[in-house]
Order: C-alpha cells, then structure tokens, then sequence
C-alpha cells in the first residue's frame, strides 16, 4: 500500500528506458550554462538512504523489513539519483567548455571515460569497471612528427575498446541501477562522439576532393 501511494504522487516517475543518444540529454533538466539552456528540476533531493522514509507498521528497528526499505529506493528517489549522474557526466566529462552544447571531440572522450566510470560522481564501485585498462593519448595519435593529431585507425580500435566493455551483454548482472544507467550513458556518449567524427571527416574529404 506504501508504495502504490509513493507512485499514485509521483505518476510521473516512471523506470527509466534504454538511455536516448545525447542530443536528447541537451533537452532533459539539464543546467542553464552560455547558450546551453536547460530547465532545473524543481526542489529534488540527491539520494540519502538514510533520509528515506519508512512505511508504517515495518516492525522493529533493524528488522528485515526496514532494512529493505533502507537499501531500497522509491520511484522518485531513483529519478533524483539518475539525474544527478546525467548532470555529471555531461558537465565534468562529455560537453565541451565554455558553452557546454557540443560533445568534446573522440580523443578526448576515450582516453579519459575510466574517469567517468564508477565510482565517479557518487555511484558506488564495481569490481568489473576496475578490467578496464585506461586509453592514454599515445595509443591514438599518428606521433610527434604529424603533430599528435588523432589516427583514424586507432581512434577506431580505442572506440570499440569501449563500446564492447561496456556493452549491455557484457556487463555483469549484479550492477545497481545506477552502475547500469552511467555504463548505458557512456557507452551512447562515445557512440555519439565518434559518429560526429566520422561525420565531420566526410565533409573535410568532400571538400578537399
């Protein structure tokens, strides 16, 4: 009965869907930052189990039932959670300064996302996210004498390095909702970047031809 009064409240915090590529971030309670306009979500709370509320007649303190519903959290709460990493992950990791409405370039996404898995930005650790061998900078450039400029080759083998680890099929069972969420997030992100570079690489060769 509590929890069918928790979502008669808050219809509108529904399970979150497969998480939408990042023009669709541009347009969700983000931060109003330079020409990045976004709404702020009204008066939500990060999450704080300790400050959840608990139903009435759960039995003693320290009981089954109250410890679940401590570890749990409501409809409304998981919301809060998961905007609050979104918010995150674009402004510390994906959008690029000062106008934060563009993804930062490919380069710079891979060889710094190990920074933006867990335990970043709250979300508790996983053993699994420690495999990950972080990407540095020398594995993806032609070399100093081309200027360290992006190989397209390795770019791409730095690319499915990351979309493959943190593909849904490969990713452990036992992740919380918010580990789920943020590998979902950064896997489209990177997806996101990396069309944007093969996109802006077609016109620079339509131009030159």
């Amino acid at each position: 009965q509590w929890q069918q009064q928790q979502q008669q409240h808050h219809p509108h915090f529904q399970q979150q869907q497969r998480f939408p590529v990042h023009q669709q971030f541009f347009n969700q309670n983000m931060p109003q930052q330079g020409s990045y306009k976004q709404q702020q979500p009204q008066q939500h709370q990060q999450y704080n189990p300790q400050q959840q509320q608990q139903p009435q007649g759960g039995g003693a303190p320290g009981g089954a039932l109250n410890n679940k519903y401590m570890e749990e959290k409501t409809d409304e709460e998981q919301s809060a959670a998961t905007l609050q990493i979104k918010r995150s992950i674009l402004i510390n990791w994906a959008l690029l300064p000062p106008n934060m409405n563009v993804l930062r370039p490919i380069d710079q996404l891979v060889t710094t996302i190990h920074t933006a898995m867990p335990p970043a930005y709250g979300v508790p650790a996983h053993e699994y996210f420690t495999k990950f061998t972080p990407i540095t900078r020398d594995e993806i450039v032609l070399g100093a004498s081309m200027g360290n400029s992006p190989d397209e080759n390795k770019l791409k083998k730095a690319v499915r390095k990351v979309r493959v680890f943190l593909h849904p099929d490969k990713l452990p069972r036992d992740l919380s909702a918010d580990q789920q969420f943020m590998a979902r997030m950064l896997w489209d992100i990177t997806s996101d970047s990396w069309e944007e570079f093969l996109k802006h690489k077609e016109e620079l060769d339509w131009i030159r031809n």
